[in-house]
């Protein structure tokens, strides 16, 4: 984004529904070891927490090419990575979804 605006939200479908939010917090993005985590909640008091490891043999790292054709920049890929999903809800137990292969991480710079 221009002017160093970053604009980031997280839609999670689960039971039919979508879930979205708008208020991610980093708690870790490491490009070197290609993960990231980040919490975020929404109104009604729906909390989740996210890890994710893209660290592994399926890591990969594409050339994009710039919006205005003046060069390109390195997008590293993992479309294997792990993921753990950490869901609290009033009134619900908590609920953890995991996957140890099957989330994309795709990240930019360092």
């Amino acid at each position: 984004m221009p002017f160093g605006l970053v604009f980031r939200k997280a839609v999670l479908w689960h039971e039919g529904e979508e879930h979205e939010f708008r208020n991610l917090q980093e708690t870790r993005r490491d490009p070197d070891e290609f993960g990231w985590d980040f919490h975020c909640s929404i109104r009604d008091g729906f909390r989740l927490e996210a890890a994710i490891d893209g660290a592994g043999p399926s890591i990969h790292r594409l050339p994009y090419v710039k919006t205005d054709c003046r060069g390109s920049f390195e997008v590293t890929n993992n479309s294997l990575a792990r993921a753990v999903l950490r869901l609290e809800r009033q009134g619900r137990l908590v609920e953890i979804l995991e996957t140890h292969a099957g989330a994309v991480l795709e990240m930019v710079g360092r």
